[in-house]
């Protein structure tokens, strides 16, 4: 098991399996990839990536994108990944294509969903995303739901959009008991002005809950409030701004398309796997790799935080030096 340099564990790797998404959302931050290139991993290179993070400690693992689904072999990924036994193998999507995929994918090994779902107006949806694929995406949840896949829904608030929309959106996720997220909009790889007029804060959401709920626990990662309702359902609210503890529990690093081993989404720099594995394997620099970047982590809220809600979106190269 691996520490960092704050004594946070890593328990998590994330990784990003395509560039390539069929939606162009007002508020996607591409994952923090800014240098995107055409030469990306293989199913069998992101296997081996994958057997080194597990030999290290690290038991769960999320596929994410761009839109995942669109890799011609997801399934073979996911099949891989559930050969190192991991505790977790999770897939992030915006649901389109997934009434058709997620029975290959739940036989794989996929063990739960998060699925991207702004609203449940078809013309919202559209604006925000777009497309005209909230039909497509509601299939994809009832097929889910009927393999039997836990179910988490991601709600990006919008303001002047869906951010009054809470409470339908959280009946729907009673009828497929899956788990809901709303989340604050973050100002990543977002244009400011656009930033500045979308962002809706979550607290007249936390307003609601607290009035309503009948339990409320914590989640380590962001510092996360979890309110159980009465019909049984889990909200969670994943609020940035002013939470100073978002960065401190962090248990994650992440795996670009393209190779590229991260330790935090809010920067640029990391360790590029490829000369690690083409024309071979070298194992042991993998396990270097890991070990490097993993000392590389720094919460960024504990450096970055500003209580006058001021806002950056990049670390500073001058804390690169390790």
């Amino acid at each position: 098991m691996l520490y960092d340099r704050f004594n946070r564990v890593l328990k998590n790797l994330r990784i990003s399996v395509t560039y390539d998404c069929n939606f162009n959302c007002l508020y996607c931050h591409h994952e923090g990839w800014s240098n995107r290139s055409s030469d990306v991993l293989t199913a069998e290179e992101i296997q081996t990536v994958s057997s080194v993070a597990r030999f290290l400690g690290i038991d769960e693992f999320k596929l994410t994108g761009g839109e995942p689904l669109l890799r011609k072999d997801i399934v073979k990924i996911v099949s891989a990944l559930r050969e190192l036994k991991p505790r977790d193998i999770s897939i992030t999507t915006n649901g389109f294509l997934l009434e058709k995929l997620v029975g290959p994918l739940s036989e794989a090994g996929l063990m739960r969903l998060n699925v991207n779902l702004p609203t449940l107006s078809r013309e919202k949806y559209r604006m925000i995303t777009g497309v005209d694929g909230l039909e497509n995406v509601l299939k994809g949840i009832e097929a889910a739901h009927n393999y039997k896949l836990p179910i988490t829904l991601n709600v990006v608030l919008l303001n002047g959009i869906n951010n009054e929309e809470y409470k339908e959106l959280i009946n729907f996720a009673q009828r497929y008991e899956a788990k809901i997220r709303f989340i604050e909009l973050e100002p990543i790889m977002v244009d400011m002005e656009m930033y500045k007029r979308l962002y809706a804060s979550a607290n007249k959401i936390i307003e609601y809950l607290e009035a309503t709920s009948v339990f409320k626990t914590y989640r380590e990662l962001n510092r996360r409030p979890i309110y159980t309702i009465s019909n049984g359902i889990r909200v969670e609210v994943v609020k940035w701004l002013g939470n100073r503890y978002f960065c401190s529990y962090c248990n994650r690093i992440r795996l670009s398309p393209s190779g590229i081993l991260k330790p935090c989404i809010m920067v640029e720099y990391g360790i590029d796997l490829k000369p690690f594995l083409r024309p071979t394997t070298n194992y042991n620099e993998l396990k270097n790799a890991f070990i490097n970047v993993n000392q590389m982590r720094i919460p960024y809220n504990m450096i970055h935080h500003r209580d006058t809600g001021g806002i950056n979106t990049r670390i500073d190269r001058s804390i690169q030096s390790h």
